[in-house]
């Protein structure tokens, strides 16, 4: 499903990027207080200006994100019992000031590059940069490793395992939402060890994405028929829809 849309409200550009995830999780009976922080865009100067700060141009998909919401989350929780309701769920991706240059995560991955794997590494040179996109809960960090004028998506546990998840911010935010942000799904994507109590949601709220086909999860398919899209001009629409709504309320 591609969303091509000129000028929207919030509540249809939120419901839009989602990809309606949030009406699902809403109509399963165990799963409640489902919600989704309402952010403002980045303006053009914070983003040159994070650019210059870090000599690295976001990719388009990313800065057209940020121009339309200042970071994103999403968050569920799970009903255990009637009188037990934790938090479970969580969708994020950090705000623009909270991307930061991680020489932890660099040195991290300098690190396991001295050591044997048979598993995927990031590929670096001498420009390569690692920025924190998101957490993930007790195993690491969500990554964007840039290397020049590439940019890729990889967790980066606490081990110094790594493990890809995407080629872009697209592609990493639209799997993200097909996992409905449960606990870890990015090590049970990247074929990493995933958490162990978080298994037994996997197997009650999706256990499709558990399945094996020649050993590898199905979430990890390339085909495109198997995921909805998300067309990244909704961001650039969305920008254009904050800043008229700001002039007419200055008016």
């Amino acid at each position: 499903m591609s969303f091509c849309v000129d000028l929207v409200s919030e509540d249809s550009f939120y419901e839009n990027i989602t990809l309606g995830v949030t009406k699902i999780l809403e109509s399963d009976p165990r799963i409640c207080n489902v919600n989704v922080e309402r952010r403002i865009p980045s303006d053009r100067v914070a983003l040159s200006t994070w650019e210059q700060r870090h000599s690295a141009v976001l990719p388009e998909d990313l800065r057209n994100f940020y121009a339309s919401c200042d970071g994103f989350l999403l968050t569920w929780h799970y009903k255990y019992s009637a009188d037990q309701v934790l938090p479970v769920g969580s969708i994020g991706v950090n705000s623009l000031n909270e991307l930061i240059l991680s020489s932890a995560l660099k040195d991290l991955l300098d690190f396991s590059l001295t050591r044997p794997s048979t598993g995927p590494r990031p590929v670096l040179n001498n420009k390569s940069k690692v920025f924190e996109l998101d957490s993930c809960r007790t195993i690491g960090k969500v990554c964007l490793v840039y290397t020049g004028g590439s940019w890729s998506v990889w967790l980066g546990t606490r081990s110094g395992a790594w493990g890809w998840l995407a080629d872009s911010f697209t592609q990493y935010f639209r799997m993200a939402l097909v996992h409905f942000g449960l606990p870890g799904w990015q090590a049970a994507f990247a074929g990493l060890p995933p958490i162990p109590w978080a298994e037994q949601l996997f197997l009650l709220l999706a256990p499709h994405l558990l399945e094996k086909v020649d050993e590898k999860p199905v979430a990890a398919s390339s085909s495109e028929a198997s995921l909805n899209h998300i067309d990244s001009n909704i961001f650039k629409a969305s920008a254009r829809q904050h800043k008229n709504a700001s002039r007419q309320t200055n008016a």
